[in-house]
């Protein structure tokens, strides 16, 4: 492989790639590097095990939207650097 060959195949992996940023309620983004094909429920688990939370206890959202775990960020269209909400489920909402 020529080394101009190496260049465009490395590019290509990059673009397989993206930062997806996690914000919570407070505020605080926590970062993750994926491949456009991995399923946001790893994400989803993996953010909860950092925060020490249980993943059910969480709702993700983009753009206001419930994001499902099964999406990816080539299905949800997401491009380097975008957010993901993470809120704290609530249960209820009578007082």
């Amino acid at each position: 492989m020529s080394d101009d060959n190496k260049d465009d195949a490395k590019a290509e992996g990059e673009a397989e790639q993206l930062t997806i940023r996690v914000k919570d309620q407070s505020g605080e983004e926590t970062f993750f590097k994926v491949k456009k094909h991995t399923k946001m429920s790893k994400i989803f688990n993996a953010y909860a095990s950092r925060k020490g939370v249980d993943a059910s206890s969480l709702r993700f959202l983009l753009d206001g939207e419930n994001v499902e775990p099964d999406s990816t960020p080539k299905m949800l269209e997401l491009e380097d650097q975008d957010q993901i909400d993470a809120v704290l489920e609530q249960v209820g909402g009578r007082y």
